[in-house]
């Protein structure tokens, strides 16, 4: 039985599906992470001695321990530095990483014979703890940080030396090469673009002292028509504008039917009270005309001619439509439809057919009616909690997410591979 409420609930509430998956997910990955965690052994030397192996690359690591003194057991986290190099290992990772640069350094261009391009000067060589300065030879055709001087450059090339000081635990060492630079490859269009900002340069230096400044009209035999470039400000309104537009549609097509489903909610849970007091004053005698005046003017003395709750108010419609000589079960009928729910369209109706065919059997039809009213009022605000409920799970799964990730993300990064 308690699997089949289990059943129900997920199906009128998918959220719950979501929910359940999510934490069966974070159960696995909780499982997983634990098991890698503390399924590690310490590993023992030849002589049986527990060790904790150095990183290859000289990186340092973090190990969390567990040490037992007695009948005491304490955690602590032991660093362990990177393995270093000793001294042949030294002089032999210089030689290698000296061959190594050249090949590492080449960015974009095919050989150093033919640098064309910005060079990557890296700082450190990956996976050996080395790192490496540079010194060039020639600043005015390249930086330390292999940035290509364009102004300076010839087409025959220029040669420059680079020199890569390499450097670990204190230990120095050198390694000089030489690179012919050469200006980068420009199709037509971006030599003549080149050319053009040249010349406006030298315009502006020229014309310094000047009020204005006068942009050339021929560079290389072109002809040159400037004109201001074109402002992108007004799309940028346009974009802006259109979006708010949309945004605007969208939020009060939204806020219709949040108001419409708030509505049709309050006119349910006003079914049972209009059903109910119209039955009483039917068992007192009144007739099916007088109750409903009753009931519509008792509304608009409490409310003093205010509105909000629909199913009232178009009682009171309804009202003042059969004071205006409208016949009364048509208004009736028609108050059902106005109020476009089930189960108002039914009294409607059977208030209707009861003023065409008598008025017998109307107050058990309206018990009968009462009372299913009652029950659906009473699914209503279950439902309602439930989804109430629903609401406050949302902020609890976030902290829970946060409490995950200030777990699991510290655990992924101490993990030792």
């Amino acid at each position: 039985m308690r699997w089949k409420r289990i059943k129900k609930a997920v199906r009128e509430n998918p959220v719950y599906l979501k929910a359940g998956i999510l934490a069966a997910a974070a159960v696995v990955c909780f499982v997983c992470v634990y098991m890698w965690d503390n399924s590690r052994e310490i590993r023992t030397n030849e002589n049986g001695e527990k060790i904790l192996e150095r990183d290859a690359n000289g990186k340092d690591q973090t190990h969390g321990m567990k040490v037992r003194i007695g009948d005491k057991e304490e955690e602590m986290n032991i660093s362990v530095s990177g393995r270093k190099y000793n001294e042949e290992e030294l002089k032999k990772a210089f030689e290698d990483t000296g061959e190594k640069l050249e090949t590492l350094i080449l960015g974009e261009n095919e050989s150093l014979d033919e640098v064309r391009y910005d060079l990557d000067l890296i700082t450190e060589v990956p996976d050996a703890g080395i790192a490496v300065s540079w010194q060039p030879d020639r600043y005015d055709v390249i930086d330390s940080r292999g940035c290509i001087q364009e102004d300076t450059l010839t087409e025959e090339g220029t040669v420059v030396k680079l020199t890569a000081v390499m450097s670990y635990e204190g230990e120095k060492a050198s390694h000089e090469f030489y690179i012919k630079v050469f200006p980068p490859v420009l199709s037509s269009d971006e030599k003549l673009m080149k050319d053009v900002e040249s010349s406006v340069i030298r315009a502006d230096e020229e014309t310094g002292t000047e009020n204005y400044m006068v942009l050339p009209d021929q560079v290389n035999g072109e002809v040159l028509q400037w004109d201001y470039g074109t402002e992108t400000r007004a799309g940028a309104i346009l974009i802006l504008g259109v979006g708010a537009a949309f945004m605007l549609i969208v939020s009060d097509g939204q806020r219709k039917k949040e108001e419409e489903k708030r509505q049709i909610r309050q006119m349910t849970l006003d079914y049972p009270k209009i059903v109910n007091k119209f039955n009483l004053y039917i068992r007192a005698g009144m007739t099916i005309r007088r109750a409903w005046f009753m009931i519509a003017r008792d509304y608009e003395k409490q409310h003093s001619g205010k509105t909000g709750r629909k199913a009232y108010d178009e009682m009171v419609y309804a009202m003042n439509q059969i004071s205006g000589g409208i016949p009364e079960g048509e208004c009736y009928e028609k108050y059902g439809m106005r109020c476009n729910v089930s189960s108002y369209r039914k009294f409607g109706t059977l208030l209707a057919q009861n003023l065409r065919k008598g008025s017998g059997g109307l107050t058990e039809m309206l018990g009968r009616e009462a009372e299913e009213a009652f029950e659906d009022r009473k699914n209503l605000a279950k439902k309602l909690g439930e989804e109430a409920g629903t609401k406050l799970m949302i902020p609890m799964f976030l902290m829970l997410i946060i409490v995950f990730a200030i777990v699991i993300i510290p655990a992924f990064f101490s993990i030792q591979i």
